[in-house]
């Protein structure tokens, strides 16, 4: 006979499935109530207010995270291909299983520090090290090994996102099997090239072509200026049109006749950032003598970028690790959009051969993987606190491990 679910536990199973669906608004206790069919009075009989039905959505997340970790029981630094594809293989599998908990996890990690350092916390304590404060505090104990976790937890994330959340409308995958083992293979190898493949020289030569000036237009942009304000105030499930108008000092009527809703402003303001990135990256990228250089050129005009407007940065990363809250219409017109500004800046065609995913458009995954770790690891900086004369060292490594991968760096840190 099936377990009966009891009816608190209901609730919590209900919390999540309204997660697997794409949103930018918060989950209200109605919409909850409802699902479980059941008023919303009687979740207080089991849950005192919203608050405390999120702290039980965190530990029963932290539960099932915990319990797919541990069956890695030689998961302490996984860093060859076996234990990689191990890792990669069990976390897709866990995913799989429970869509909703990676869905749970992207709409509300950037908004709860408990959740983003209890998953930490867990990898940690199974011997998976990761970025911490520490690392940042003395430029001799960080080194290229404090590197791999992050990459490996990036990378790993970012594919995750395109095979179970809105992400799999827009690039299709064909064999899911052959994708985990391409995942692997890469966060190990990279994309199989030997070490330095663009000499010390020629990337002085780069890094001054990367230097950028960059006259802003924000303050006659009052649109774009109140969502930056908005996005540092609150995460984009709590930007609501009436807080848009007040950002604005307009009626919320007058809104309507510049947007049709909240998610054609959010979307508009994004793609008016990608414009502005792309159209310094062609310029930028005309430099390129090869693919190696035209990947090195976006991950340092892109980190040169971040680091004169920080401002954007959460932008950027809301949109990369929170797809999952993206409709599947808004991912498919912004991939639409970004493919033909990618092409515009001849970033379509650098794609190696070496990443040939089983995916029905690669030039889009590969510059999305490349862009997306920038912003990654910008986003940790900031957190961080990173030093600017430590991007160097950013830039530089991060393009090693995607030209070589992980087992580039030995176990005493040092590269190999």
């Amino acid at each position: 006979m099936p377990r009966q679910v009891n009816t608190k536990e209901k609730i919590l199973e209900c919390a999540f499935g309204l997660y697997g669906k794409p949103r930018m608004s918060e989950i209200s206790l109605s919409e909850i109530a409802a699902k479980a069919g059941i008023s919303k009075t009687a979740i207080f009989r089991h849950y005192k207010n919203k608050e405390e039905l999120m702290e039980k959505m965190r530990e029963k997340f932290f539960e099932a995270f915990a319990l797919m970790i541990s069956q890695l029981d030689d998961s302490r630094k996984p860093y060859n291909l076996k234990g990689v594809e191990r890792a990669v293989r069990c976390i897709f599998d866990f995913c799989q299983n429970y869509p909703n908990y990676l869905s749970y996890f992207l709409q509300v990690s950037l908004s709860d520090e408990l959740l983003t350092e209890g998953v930490n916390l867990v990898l940690l304590d199974n011997g998976i090290n990761v970025i911490n404060e520490d690392v940042f505090k003395d430029k001799k104990n960080f080194v290229a090994q404090n590197m791999v976790p992050s990459f490996f937890q990036h990378t790993l994330l970012h594919f995750l996102i395109l095979a179970f959340c809105s992400m799999k409308d827009v690039v299709k995958i064909n064999d899911i099997e052959r994708y985990k083992t391409k995942v692997s293979e890469l966060i190990y190898s990279g994309l199989g090239k030997k070490k330095n493949p663009i000499s010390d020289e020629r990337k002085k030569e780069l890094d001054e072509r990367c230097k950028l000036q960059l006259e802003s237009d924000e303050k006659t942009n009052r649109f774009f200026n109140a969502f930056i304000q908005l996005m540092q105030d609150n995460r984009s499930s709590k930007i609501t049109v009436e807080k848009i108008a007040a950002a604005l000092g307009m009626a919320k009527s007058s809104i309507y006749s510049f947007f049709a809703n909240k998610n054609d402003y959010l979307m508009n303001m994004l793609f008016q950032e990608t414009e502005r990135v792309c159209a310094i990256l062609k310029e930028k990228s005309a430099a390129a003598k090869n693919p190696d250089e035209a990947i090195y050129i976006m991950m340092r005009t892109q980190a040169n970028y971040f680091a004169l407007r920080p401002q954007v940065i959460m932008l950027h990363g809301y949109f990369i690790f929170q797809e999952a809250a993206l409709a599947p219409e808004d991912a498919k017109a912004f991939e639409k959009k970004a493919a033909e500004l990618f092409k515009s800046i001849s970033l379509a065609g650098i794609a190696p051969a070496a990443f040939d995913f089983p995916v029905n458009n690669n030039s889009v995954l590969f510059v999305k993987w490349v862009s997306g770790l920038t912003v990654s690891f910008m986003l940790m900086g900031t957190k961080y606190n990173f030093p600017p004369e430590w991007l160097d060292f950013y830039v530089s490594t991060v393009f090693e491990m995607i030209e070589c991968g992980i087992k580039y760096i030995k176990n005493d840190g040092d590269i190999a």
